[in-house]
């Protein structure tokens, strides 16, 4: 054998083995990829099973349960801010469920809802409405914490967490503000103008036992004030008949006076 050939046989091997490691890696990286995907669907499976069962458990009680129906109606204040919301009630766990029906004009800032969690759990929120709408909880503080909005981050998943009921909500004061989203058409199938969406929200946390609805009606032309919390009725109450307070009495006495005659 010449030096020529022994050299071209050795990079011939050489070669060969390089071929060999490389596809040995291409083969490696690519079982490492299936076995990856196939442990996300596993995750996924598994996470819909769990889901699944929660509701059918959750179903199964609640069918076992008469519900006692409340229903108030009420003017939504021309205002929406967190201080001018309407009250719908107190979600209280295995409890109540609270019902909100309405709608939004294309030209409303949009409707703020006002409820208070009475201890932590995992809360659920149902929405049936025209489509172009936009929700988010907020806190009294004015933070987010759930946005409909795709994009928007950990307020986001929230959101897809609070429709599945695993929102874990802490106990306190909460706001659901309901806007129009901007990029909905302005005319519907018939070409005709749309000037309001209608919507439905269900809020509850567990099963339930007493469904409060609320149908928040648009308010009145000329309305100005802001909806006044029961503390702030009862306080212009007492204002009022301030001419009537006994005298000579302790501060504690007027009031429990003023209060329960």
């Amino acid at each position: 054998m010449t030096p020529s050939s022994s050299t071209l046989t050795g990079a011939s091997v050489n070669a060969t083995n390089t071929t060999t490691a490389t596809g040995a890696a291409a083969a490696s990286a690519a079982i490492s990829g299936t076995t990856k995907k196939l442990s996300e669907i596993e995750r996924q499976l598994a996470e819909f099973a769990a889901s699944t069962a929660k509701a059918n458990k959750k179903a199964e009680a609640q069918s076992k349960i008469q519900v006692q129906t409340f229903e108030k109606q009420v003017r939504k204040s021309p205002y929406s801010t967190n201080g001018a919301a309407t009250d719908i009630g107190t979600l209280v766990k295995d409890s109540t469920r609270l019902n909100v029906y309405s709608n939004i004009k294309s030209d409303d800032k949009g409707d703020v809802f006002k409820f208070r969690v009475q201890t932590s759990g995992e809360a659920q929120l149902g929405v049936l409405g025209d489509p172009g709408l936009r929700l988010q909880l907020v806190t009294r503080f004015g933070a987010v914490v759930a946005d409909s909005k795709e994009g928007q981050g950990s307020t986001s998943d929230n959101y897809a967490k609070l429709q599945k009921g695993e929102l874990k909500l802490g106990a306190g004061e909460y706001y659901v503000r309901v806007t129009n989203d901007g990029n909905t058409p302005t005319r519907d199938s018939k070409g005709k103008a749309v000037t309001s969406k209608n919507y439905a929200l269900q809020l509850s946390m567990g099963v339930y036992r007493k469904d409060y609805d609320t149908v928040a009606q648009q308010p009145k032309a000329g309305d100005g004030m802001p909806q006044q919390s029961a503390a702030a009725l009862e306080l212009q109450n007492m204002l009022t008949a301030a001419q009537n307070f006994d005298t000579g009495l302790s501060g504690t006495a007027k009031l429990n006076n003023a209060l329960f005659g």
